[in-house]
């Protein structure tokens, strides 16, 4: 099954319309307005990427895409996932961090839909993984 990420998209559009602004105040006072236009570039390649999480039967694979092309795309399997730790993010979002044995550990904030954190417990017990959940992952569970 395919989840998405939500990526913090507000902070980089704010990020570049505070760029814009700065941009403007230095053409108006004057000077070099270089470091403002990478920062620019830097805010809309953010932008453009996109996060994909899929849960099979016998993997799972992370993906990062820009312009739907995948750049970085890692599978792992059961044998490697040394333990799924869920916790809480914020107020009221799930996250999990999927340690493994080999690279680097994975960590899924705000999956859509929340139903994903479900299915990757099951996951996680259809292949024996450990299970952590923290308490205050236990207190979102119970809440739902």
């Amino acid at each position: 099954m395919e989840y998405k990420i939500r990526a913090h998209r507000f902070i980089i559009i704010m990020t570049i319309i505070f760029t814009l602004f700065m941009n403007v105040v230095v053409d108006y006072f004057g000077g070099s307005s270089s470091h403002y236009l990478l920062v620019l570039l830097i805010a809309v390649l953010f932008a453009l990427i996109r996060f994909r999480f899929n849960i099979h039967e016998e993997d799972l694979v992370y993906e990062i895409l820009i312009f739907n092309k995948s750049i970085v795309k890692q599978r792992i399997f059961p044998k490697d996932i040394i333990q799924m730790k869920f916790t809480r993010v914020g107020w009221a979002k799930k996250a999990v961090k999927i340690k493994v044995n080999k690279g680097i550990d994975v960590r899924l904030a705000v999956l859509e839909p929340p139903i994903a954190y479900d299915h990757l417990i099951d996951f996680a017990k259809k292949h024996d993984i450990t299970i952590v959940k923290t308490k205050d992952y236990l207190i979102l569970e119970r809440m739902k």
